[in-house]
């Protein structure tokens, strides 16, 4: 009878906790929900065309903002925040970013003169700011230089060795011992994990002895991955226990284990199953589990809950795994006064990521055109519509350390929620084995979750100290004299982007806002405040907004071995003979790789910060900013009519080269680019009659072939350049009469658009080599309704093995990605 009664408690408690959710719970619950319906979770990934680049490479890159533990892409926040940080830890360059239904893309240019190094990238909204900088994106690129390449490769084309140097602290190995569910208690049996991380912050191998305070060894351990390990042990009362340790060196060094306690409790996670997740929570001597809850959460959002209803020592769940999304999950046991006891994490994998399915031949021959089409499907294998990008790289030139490389699915579903870095992140997904899912699981018990407190979410709900911005803003204080200034008119115009005016009042503290503003960087405002009387005192004080402190990177957030030392020699070999071919044909001349190195470098450019791909003031008519200044003309479309030398201006006011061949439809129109940014003629008006002459620091002019070979097929008639004096390092406003601001904020960054020669247009120049490493890129797929989708592109010169990468979020928050290769001979 008692073997009964035994059997049927001892069901009782692996089903009540299924069974039941009492007040406890329920409370938690209540709290959790005020708490994340303010603190929802906002997430940034980005996609790179390529691991790392050479100053005068442009980096693209495609960005992903989703919201939640169901990853959908964001709709909360409309800007992005994007900044190239370097070796110095300072920002080098910085953009604004519009994120349309949770999507944005753009890219950095790396000038010659850039230093070398260890650079990073990080990306975030002014939402996620209140998380704090370990919620960004960030991710390290290493960037050689262009003086290196000419120092480190002699003219036999062999390189030297070559890589990116990044300081590492020097410190000996750290070994930390880890309980599972945080506690050591005597007498219950625990599973210890470990991690051992080396001076340049990787994991380190070790092995060794676990004995008790009279040296009887207890049982051995060894590291498993990545310095990572686990084993098993009974602690007895009264007893403490050391870990001797022997290094990869055969150094030795001995660590006292944590203490265990005598009341407590123990959770034991069993992930091995495929569709079940079993949790057994095991009280100390005289410990009550009853009344104790456990929930398990993700994001803030509880996906199981249950209280405990028996003083039995121990109680056990079996939760099937399509209970939780795909991702890390948080499980916590509280007592009964809703405190936080214990906490585990667990990695669950539904494999329910996209399936993409790609229609592409094997062998292609150097410059045949490349089509490609793939197909989504979700678990169900339904069609699904989406946002994808897709990178092409040779990988002769471009290795990729695979293991090491950020993606979106382990980023999204793994680094993101964890703190400090991970190494080697994409080795669990790319081939899930037993060995890797418990490799996943390891990881779990030594790293630390990055974006929930139980404590933070329980106490009174934090205000939200950033809010999300949807659009642009223009904001500040009218004052007369020391005071404010309420009830003040304030107008604020523009004649960019075909003109803007708006006027409003100041508030009773003198404070006005100009909101929901759309406009692209370099765009000049003015903002004036009259008053009937006293003019001469009103001032106005404009809002600025100072970005997140740079964090230095430190063992932890330093990405792995591999982006610390680039393989990078196929690399710089290739950018070498990509210059020297450049040069043959009088494009895109760098002067750090000529013989004269020494004199060029110390020539101040014609045009400063232009971005002629031929090198400022390669073209063949060049206007400074002093011409322009002398020409007498306020719009720059009359200044370059009066200046510029053997170009047409038409009656609707487009412009044509009289040096470019004609096509069989008529000669063609002028490219224009202001400031990297090819403009259309098309539009109404010409982009030149936006841009105030005095504004300008120069424009070069391209009448043919021989300046505009590197701009393809779209300067066939030639080019007009023009660099604003935006990028000289001044107060972006100015302040020239009482009450009357000018402004240059920093507005959206318009992306570059990827260059890929077109071989089957006659214009395109077929005797140059094609040696680019990047051969396709394109940060803007969206699939139709029934899941498809098409690209097509043409191979570079380079003969061997071409990776193409697509990755993607689709409408219902689902990942994809996809990696194949193909030969071209």
């Amino acid at each position: 009878m008692k073997k009964s009664i035994s059997l049927l408690t001892f069901l009782s408690f692996i089903l009540l906790p299924h069974l039941a959710v009492y007040a406890q719970t329920a409370n938690i619950s209540a709290k959790l929900k005020a708490y994340t319906t303010d603190h929802n979770i906002e997430k940034a990934y980005l996609q790179f065309d390529k691991p790392f680049y050479i100053t005068g490479d442009t980096i693209y890159y495609k960005a992903y903002v989703t919201l939640g533990t169901g990853h959908k892409l964001s709709a909360l926040s409309g800007i992005l925040h994007a900044d190239l940080i370097g070796p110095d830890n300072k920002i080098s360059q910085s953009v604004k970013l519009q994120i349309i239904a949770g999507t944005a893309w753009g890219d950095f240019v790396l000038p010659d003169t850039l230093k070398g190094g260890s650079y990073r990238v990080r990306a975030y909204t002014n939402y996620m700011r209140n998380e704090g900088d370990d919620s960004f994106f960030e991710q390290t690129i290493p960037i050689g230089s262009a003086k290196a390449i000419v120092k480190k490769i002699p003219e036999s084309g062999e390189p030297n060795k070559f890589k990116i140097d990044v300081k590492t602290v020097n410190r000996k190995t750290d070994v930390q011992f880890l309980p599972e569910g945080g506690s050591l208690i005597v007498g219950n049996y625990s599973k210890i994990a470990f991690k051992a991380v080396g001076a340049d912050g990787s994991g380190a191998e070790v092995k060794g002895t676990i004995t008790d305070d009279t040296g009887v060894e207890v049982c051995t351990f060894a590291s498993t991955h990545l310095g990572m390990g686990a084993f098993d042990l009974v602690p007895e009362s009264g007893k403490t226990y050391q870990a001797h340790i022997v290094y990869a060196d055969g150094s030795k060094g001995t660590i006292d284990l944590p203490k265990a306690i005598a009341t407590g409790y123990t959770i034991s996670v069993n992930n091995t199953g495929a569709d079940t997740l079993r949790i057994r929570v095991t009280g100390g001597s005289g410990t009550s589990l009853n009344k104790l809850s456990l929930v398990a959460q993700a994001g803030g959002t509880i996906y199981y809950q249950a209280e405990n209803q028996s003083d039995y020592k121990f109680f056990s769940v079996l939760i099937p795994k399509t209970t939780f999304p795909t991702g890390i999950m948080q499980l916590t046991l509280f007592n009964e006064a809703g405190e936080p006891l214990n906490e585990r994490l667990v990695f669950i994998n539904n494999n329910d990521q996209l399936k993409l399915s790609v229609s592409s031949k094997d062998v292609y021959a150097p410059r045949q055109k490349q089509n490609i089409a793939f197909s989504i499907t979700d678990k169900n294998n339904q069609p699904v519509t989406g946002s994808f990008s897709v990178a092409v790289t040779d990988e002769t030139i471009v290795t990729p350390d695979t293991l090491n490389e950020n993606n979106i699915l382990s980023n999204l579903l793994l680094t993101s929620d964890l703190k400090g870095s991970v190494e080697q992140p994409d080795y669990y997904f790319s081939h899930i084995t037993d060995k890797t899912n418990a490799d996943l699981d390891l990881l779990m018990l030594t790293q630390g979750y990055r974006h929930f407190e139980w404590k933070q979410a329980l106490s009174n709900n934090p205000p939200i100290i950033y809010q999300p911005e949807k659009t642009m803003e223009i904001s500040g204080t009218v004052k007369k004299g020391s005071n404010v200034l309420p009830n003040a008119k304030v107008t604020l115009f523009t004649k960019s982007g075909g003109g803007l005016l708006r006027d409003t009042l100041t508030d009773a503290s003198g404070r006005f806002a100009f909101k929901d503003l759309v406009f692209a960087d370099s765009t000049k405002f003015v903002v004036q405040s009259k008053v009937a009387k006293g003019q001469d005192a009103v001032t106005l004080e404009l809002d600025t907004v100072l970005a997140p402190q740079v964090i230095p990177q430190n063992r932890y957030r330093s990405l792995a071995k591999t982006t610390q030392n680039a393989d990078m020699a196929a690399y710089v070999i290739n950018q070498k003979q990509f210059y020297q071919e450049q040069q043959k044909y009088g494009i895109n001349k760098h002067a750090l790789v000529l013989k004269e190195v020494h004199i060029e470098a110390k020539k101040e450019p014609l045009i400063p910060h232009s971005e002629n791909l031929n090198g400022s003031g390669n073209a063949d008519q060049v206007i400074t900013a002093k011409e322009l200044e002398i020409s007498g003309y306020t719009n720059l479309y009359d200044a370059v009519r009066a200046k510029a030398n053997f170009i047409s201006f038409t009656k609707d006011h487009k412009i044509i080269s009289g040096h470019a061949v004609p096509s069989f439809t008529g000669p063609d129109l002028m490219e224009i680019i202001v400031d990297g940014l090819p403009m259309q003629q098309s539009a109404n008006p010409n982009p030149l009659e936006e841009l105030n002459a005095a504004d300008i620091e120069g424009v070069e002019i391209g009448l043919g072939a021989h300046y505009g070979a590197i701009y393809g097929s779209r300067a066939a008639g030639g080019f007009i350049i023009v660099t604003t004096k935006r990028a000289q390092k001044q107060n972006n406003y100015y302040r020239y009469a009482p009450g009357v601001i000018t402004y240059m904020p920093k507005g959206f960054y318009k992306a570059r658009e990827f260059y890929s020669p077109q071989y089957d247009n006659p214009k395109t120049n077929q005797k140059m080599a094609d040696l680019r490493s990047t051969i396709y890129w394109q940060p803007n797929i969206i699939t139709d309704n029934e899941g498809k989708a098409s690209f097509s592109f043409f191979n570079a010169d380079g003969k061997g093995t071409y990776r193409v990468v697509i990755e993607g979020i689709d409408t219902d928050g689902n990942l994809g990605r996809q990696v194949f290769r193909y030969k071209v001979e």
